[in-house]
C-alpha cells in the first residue's frame, strides 16, 4: 500500500505542469535521454516478464533466449533512421504517417488496430499481476484487478506522461531488485550450494536452447524468431507505445540513444527472470518441499508460490512491490499511449477546433474509460484455462496485428503504391487471418475449431500466420497497385 501512495502522489504532483495535450500526452519534448531508455524498457518488460519467463524455464528450458536477441539487434539496425524519421514528420502519432501515405481511412485503421491489440495486452498484464499478487496477499483475483487497475488509471489520469516516465524510472528499479533478491535467497537459503543448484540446473538441461527442427504446422524456433523480427519491427518502428518516447525526448541524440538503451536493457533483464526460472528448478530438486499440484498445472504460478512459501513477511513485501512495480511501468505507458491516439487520431478529427483544454479533457476521460475496457477483459482472463498466458500473449500478438507492419512497410519502402491498393491489401490481410484464425482456434470446452472448412481448415503454425498476414497486404497492395495503374486508375 505504501508503493501504491507513492506512484498516486507522484501522479498529483506532476498534474500541476499538465496545461497543453502537448504537456499530458509528450512532456513538452523535455525528457531526459535516459529516462526514455527506462520508460521503454519498463513499457516491454512487465509482469508477464516477472511471472511468465520463470515458469517457461521452470517447466522447459531456455527455448525463448534467441527471440529476446531479436529487439536489440532490430533497435541497432533501425535506430538512426525510424527514431529521427518520427521525431521528424509526426506531430503526436506514428498514424499520422499513414494519412500522409494513404489517406485518413489508413490511419484510422492503424489506430484501431492499436488500441485493440494494446488493450487485449493491457488485461493480460492485469491478469499476471492480479494472479501474482492473489497469491502472495490471499486476496482474489478479481479484487486484486480492480484494485490496482483503478490505481494505475488514477495516476496515469492525473499525471500524464510526466508521472508515467519517471514512475517507470523507479519501477525498472524495482523489477530488477526483485529478480535479483529471488536468486540470492535461491542461492544462499538452500540446502544445497550454489555450485549443486547452478549444476543441478545445468544437468537437467534448464539451460538448452530447443526446437531446431522447422516445422511449418508446429511452434519452433525458426518460427518464434521469425516472429519476433516481425513483431518487433512492428512494436519499434509502427506502435504508438514506442513512437511516443522517441518524440519525449529533448534531442534526436537524446531519443536514439534512449531507444537503443531501452531495448538493450531488456536483453540481460529477460535474463535475469530466465535464470530465475532454471534456479527454481534445481531449488526444488533439493528441497523437501512438493509442489502443489495446481501450482504445477499452471507455469505462471510458480514464482507466485515459492515466494509466498519461502519467503520471510519483510522481505514478501518487497517482492510483491517489484511485482506491481513491473506490471505498472507497462500499464501506465499503454494507457497513456492509447489516449493519445483516442485524442489525437480520432477526436481531433470529429473535432479539429476543439480547445485545448477540451482535447486534455477527452485525453482523461479516454485514459479512464480505456483503463475500464482492459480492467473488464482481464477479468474474462480468469475464466480461460491457458497453459501459458506468456506464449498465449505472444500468439495473440501476432495474429492480431493487423498486418499493420505490412502497411508502414509498404507505404516507406514502396512509394509507387497506390492509397486504394494499400486498402484491397488491408482485406486481403483480414480476410486471410480471420481464417487461418477461426479454422484453428478452439473456444474453451470445445474440441472443434470455431469455424469448420474441414480440409479446407489452415494447418499452418499461429506463429507463422501471424507474420504471413504482413506479406499478404504487401503482396495484395502491390499487384492492386500495378494493376490500377496499368488500367489508369491511378488517382489515390
Amino acid at each position: 500500500m505504501v508503493y501504491l501512495s507513492g506512484v498516486a502522489l507522484l501522479g498529483v504532483y506532476f498534474s500541476r505542469r499538465q496545461k497543453t495535450t502537448e504537456d499530458y500526452f509528450l512532456a513538452a519534448r523535455s525528457v531526459p535521454g535516459w529516462v526514455v531508455a527506462f520508460s521503454i524498457l519498463g513499457t516491454i518488460c512487465g509482469s508477464a516478464t516477472f511471472v511468465g519467463h520463470p515458469g517457461n524455464v521452470f517447466h522447459d528450458n531456455m527455448f525463448l533466449i534467441p527471440a529476446h536477441l531479436v529487439p536489440l539487434i532490430v533497435m541497432l539496425l533501425l535506430a538512426r533512421r525510424i527514431v529521427v524519421f518520427y521525431r521528424h514528420n509526426v506531430r503526436m502519432t506514428a498514424y499520422e504517417y499513414l494519412e500522409q501515405r494513404f489517406g485518413y481511412p489508413a490511419r484510422a485503421y492503424g489506430a484501431a488496430t492499436f488500441l485493440v491489440s494494446r488493450v487485449a495486452d493491457v488485461s493480460v498484464t492485469y491478469y499476471f499481476l492480479a494472479l501474482a499478487t492473489a497469491v502472495l496477499t490471499g486476496w482474489g483475483v478479481t479484487g486484486v484487478i480492480l484494485i490496482l487497475g483503478a490505481v494505475t488509471v488514477l495516476y496515469t489520469l492525473i499525471g500524464g506522461i510526466q508521472a508515467v516516465v519517471w514512475t517507470d524510472v523507479v519501477q525498472g528499479i524495482f523489477l530488477v531488485g526483485g529478480g535479483l533478491l529471488c536468486i540470492l535467497l535461491i542461492l544462499f537459503g538452500s540446502d544445497a550450494a550454489p555450485s549443486q543448484i547452478l549444476a543441478a540446473a545445468w544437468e537437467g538441461g534448464k539451460f538448452e536452447i530447443d526446437r531446431w527442427q522447422w516445422d511449418a504446422a508446429q511452434n519452433n524456433q525458426w518460427l518464434l524468431i521469425l516472429g519476433s523480427i516481425v513483431a518487433w519491427l512492428q512494436s519499434f518502428c509502427c506502435n504508438q507505445h514506442n513512437v511516443q518516447r522517441y518524440l519525449l525526448a529533448r534531442s534526436d541524440r537524446e531519443a536514439v540513444r534512449g531507444a537503443v538503451m531501452g531495448a538493450g536493457a531488456c536483453v540481460p533483464v529477460w535474463l535475469l527472470f530466465m535464470l530465475l526460472g532454471a534456479l527454481l528448478w534445481s531449488y526444488y530438486q533439493f528441497s523437501a518441499e512438493v509442489v502443489p499440484p495446481e501450482v504445477m498445472a499452471v507455469k505462471d504460478r510458480i514464482v507466485p508460490h515459492f515466494v509466498s512459501t519461502q519467503f520471510p513477511a519483510g522481505l514478501k513485501g518487497m517482492v510483491l512491490a517489484a511485482l506491481i512495480a513491473a506490471a505498472m511501468s507497462s500499464l501506465d505507458s499503454d494507457l497513456n499511449s492509447l489516449a493519445t491516439v483516442v485524442v489525437n487520431d480520432f477526436f481531433g478529427k470529429l473535432r479539429p477546433r476543439a480547445s485545448e483544454s477540451l482535447r486534455l479533457l477527452a485525453g482523461r476521460i479516454s485514459v479512464v474509460g480505456l483503463g475500464a475496457a482492459s480492467i473488464l477483459l482481464a477479468l474474462q482472463w480468469t475464466r480461460i484455462d491457458s497453459a501459458s498466458l506468456v506464449e498465449f500473449s505472444l500468439t495473440m500478438t501476432m495474429i492480431f496485428t493487423g498486418g499493420i507492419l505490412g502497411l508502414f512497410a509498404l507505404g516507406m519502402l514502396f512509394r509507387w503504391t497506390l492509397a486504394r491498393g494499400a486498402y484491397l491489401g488491408i482485406l486481403a490481410c483480414l480476410l486471410f487471418t480471420a481464417w487461418a484464425t477461426l479454422t484453428q482456434v478452439r473456444l474453451p470446452g470445445n474440441t472443434e475449431p470455431i469455424l469448420d472448412l474441414g480440409s479446407f481448415n489452415c494447418t499452418l503454425s499461429l506463429w507463422l500466420t501471424g507474420v504471413l498476414g504482413h506479406l499478404v497486404l504487401v503482396a495484395v497492395a502491390m499487384a492492386a497497385s500495378l494493376i490500377l495503374r496499368r488500367t489508369g486508375g491511378v488517382s489515390g
